[in-house]
């Protein structure tokens, strides 16, 4: 239909310019009637209206964006100006809120390896918090390789010998790194859990026994140093947080030693926690990996038991999405070691993750990701080296 009137339009503008071009041959060669006359004036006229319109037509097709966004741009500031006098309400009226995307951030040991890589973590946090995001939480492991340094410190005790002089150095030249006053009540806190720590290693080496039950105890003390020093450093950036051992906001397991299982109340606990204890504006920096059971004793989660931590918040808070930061760009397609040109995959199923890790992918672990896939929060796989 378009194009049969299309067609319409376009026979009776040639019938209109042969018209014109006759009548026009023919008033060099005789003199026309009155009559004559004005039907050549309203020909040329309409005619004339015709070609402007369709030039202005053409005009409009073959304008560039800029210049059309500019133009609706200007029309629409001259109608706000109409409406208030006030160039800041203007602005005010221009910008619109960004919806805040409530979210848990996770960090294992190796983005936290050390000063420089706790202050890469701590900027990173804080310019995702200008981008929109809100961390209800940031779930940290320890630092670098602290939980294999306490298993040997474990192993060494039960030899006779007591030594956490490397775990000591690194968590204090950290905090020397940052600055952080004799006084400051983090410097404090971490000295306190690592003379802690030494007393129970001098009491393993005296009874020579390092149970299920005192080794989740001895690992405990890398992730709860961890959390205090970043949020010490979240706070210097002017980042307000506060450092929570995992059962101080509601983690709660049973008393499988080494291999703790999350119990059913954790949800409501997790919640009554961050709804009574946690402004929504402060950063709760939580230790990953361990929690307490009904007697109050500290358990692990076992493999992937950060993760776990993570999605567990994520998914009891009822959050917009669980982002978990690693040393690699996402979930590959295959094992880069076995084919060198593996690609990220932008999207996959909790299923297809599960097979992932099944076939040897150890970027997720299917435990940690079953409290995410029974609500139906989004787990993002990043990488703090790389965070665009």
């Amino acid at each position: 239909q378009q194009r049969l009137t299309m067609k319409l339009f376009v026979h009776s503008l040639s019938v209109t310019v042969l018209s014109v071009l006759s009548v026009s041959t023919t008033a060099f060669t005789t003199p026309p009637r009155s009559s004559s006359v004005s039907s050549i004036i309203s020909s040329r006229l309409f005619l004339a209206d015709e070609i402007n319109a369709y030039r202005k037509g053409l005009s409009q097709i073959h304008k560039s964006p800029e210049e059309v966004n500019d133009k609706q741009v200007g029309s629409s500031s001259s109608t706000s100006s109409t409406s208030s006098s006030s160039p800041q309400n203007e602005n005010a009226s221009s910008k619109t809120p960004r919806k805040l995307v409530d979210c848990v951030f996770k960090f294992g040991g190796s983005s936290l390896a050390n000063a420089e890589r706790i202050d890469h973590v701590a900027n990173l946090i804080k310019d995702q918090i200008e981008q929109g995001y809100r961390p209800r939480a940031v779930v940290c492991s320890a630092m670098g390789k602290t939980t294999n340094n306490l298993l040997s410190a474990g192993e060494f005790a039960l030899e006779g010998r007591v030594c956490v002089d490397a775990i000591r150095t690194l968590h204090v030249n950290t905090m020397d790194e940052f600055k952080l006053d004799e006084k400051d009540h983090t410097r404090q806190d971490v000295h306190e859990l690592l003379e802690e720590c030494e007393q129970m290693l001098t009491g393993v080496r005296m009874i020579q026994e390092l149970s299920p039950k005192s080794l989740d105890q001895l690992v405990s003390y890398g992730e709860r140093c961890s959390v205090r020093i970043m949020a010490a450093r979240l706070n210097q950036l002017g980042v307000p947080a506060l450092a929570f051992d995992a059962w101080d906001v509601g983690i709660q397991t049973d008393s499988n030693f080494g291999d703790a299982k999350l119990l059913p109340e954790y949800e409501s606990a997790v919640q009554k926690a961050f709804d009574q204890r946690i402004d929504p504006n402060v950063v709760a920096v939580v230790t990953g990996f361990i929690g307490h059971d009904p007697n109050g004793k500290i358990t692990t989660l076992g493999r992937g038991g950060s993760d776990l931590t993570a999605t567990a918040l994520g998914a009891a808070l009822g959050l917009d999405e669980i982002q978990v930061w690693k040393d690699v760009d996402g979930i590959l397609s295959t094992d880069p070691r076995v084919v060198p040109h593996a690609v990220a995959l932008d999207q996959v199923s909790f299923e297809e993750a599960s097979e992932l890790a099944y076939f040897g992918a150890q970027v997720l672990h299917p435990i940690a990701m079953q409290p995410a896939m029974k609500y139906n929060v989004p787990v993002r796989v990043k990488n703090s080296y790389n965070p665009a």
